[in-house]
């Protein structure tokens, strides 16, 4: 009767080490998508100015192309995981309420590749962490 209880405590340990050590998340995987994906670039689109507000320069800067897209579908809402290419522009951070069309701003040598992480829930968009060197 004890040897029955000792092995399925063993087991139940067993199973939470190995959860712990291979970081399994019991469906919830991540699956690439393409760089392309509507949904993908939706967000992208939605949370540029996001991204541009974190980095740590005066300009403006813009997605210049995703690498890699990656995708966790999570309970009610949808993680996206992306090394992508931000472009410094001409225009000042500072003069954004003067910019109509972020689109005027013209790109310049600048370059920085960035990690980031953005979460949508029914159509809102926010930026988890960004990264860039």
């Amino acid at each position: 009767m004890y040897s029955k209880i000792l092995f399925w405590n063993f087991m139940a340990a067993s199973l939470m080490i190995m959860a712990i050590y291979f970081d399994i998340t019991f469906g919830y995987e991540w699956i690439f998508i393409a760089e392309n994906d509507p949904s993908f670039r939706k967000a992208l689109a939605n949370l540029e100015s996001s991204m541009s507000d974190a980095i740590n320069s005066t300009n403006i800067y813009r997605i210049k192309e995703p690498f890699t897209a990656k995708l966790k579908l999570l309970n009610g809402g949808s993680l996206y995981k992306t090394v992508l290419i931000m472009a410094e522009t001409d225009c000042k951070k500072a003069d954004i309420k003067k910019i109509n069309n972020i689109n005027s701003c013209q790109l310049t040598d600048g370059r920085l590749i960035c990690d980031a992480e953005m979460y949508v829930h029914r159509r809102k968009y926010k930026l988890e962490k960004i990264s860039c060197g």
